[in-house]
């Protein structure tokens, strides 16, 4: 799993480490896919073999000729690079890539679950400080899952939330 965020730059020959929590993340491959964001974000995805392997299975599950299917098949598949990491981890991003994400020299890595984002810093503040307005104003959907959790016995300890919120 990709969690986490870390600060990094670009080296004098174009190189960037991959931070160590998320080359163990990626399982001891010496490789990363990377693509950049085609959800409006203004940043680049990245992920191993395994995020590869669940893209293909959603399209292997839509008829060949959805139009869905060939946009995703495009934005993933079609715009990505595999770039191979070095023993201390470190890829060279194609510069087109660096260019479409607004980064320059420093880089920001942010753990997404199943895969992580590089981001300008400025970018990511941006972004960070949507998601974290967005999250408090969904804190109720938390709430039935959290119950649920509660009185299944999966979590214990706690209080009905209706009750801490009076």
């Amino acid at each position: 799993m990709f969690s986490s965020n870390h600060d990094s730059a670009i080296d004098a020959k174009g190189r960037v480490s991959i931070p160590a929590p998320f080359r163990a993340a990626l399982g001891g491959a010496s490789f990363v896919h990377v693509w950049p964001a085609f959800d409006g974000k203004v940043c680049l995805e990245a992920g191993g073999d395994e995020l590869q392997d669940y893209y293909r299975s959603i399209l292997a599950q839509m008829q060949p000729s959805n139009r869905a299917r060939e946009a995703i098949a495009h934005a993933v598949f079609g715009r990505s690079v595999q770039l191979k990491m070095d023993e201390p981890g470190r890829i060279k991003i194609p510069e087109a890539m660096l260019e479409a994400a607004g980064i320059k020299k420093e880089i920001k890595f942010v753990g997404a679950v199943d895969r992580f984002r590089i981001w300008s810093p400025a970018a990511y503040e941006a972004y960070d400080a949507q998601m974290v307005a967005l999250a408090r104003e969904s804190m109720e959907a938390l709430d039935a899952p959290f119950q649920a959790a509660l009185e299944s016995g999966a979590i214990s300890g706690g209080r009905r939330v209706a009750e801490d919120r009076s």
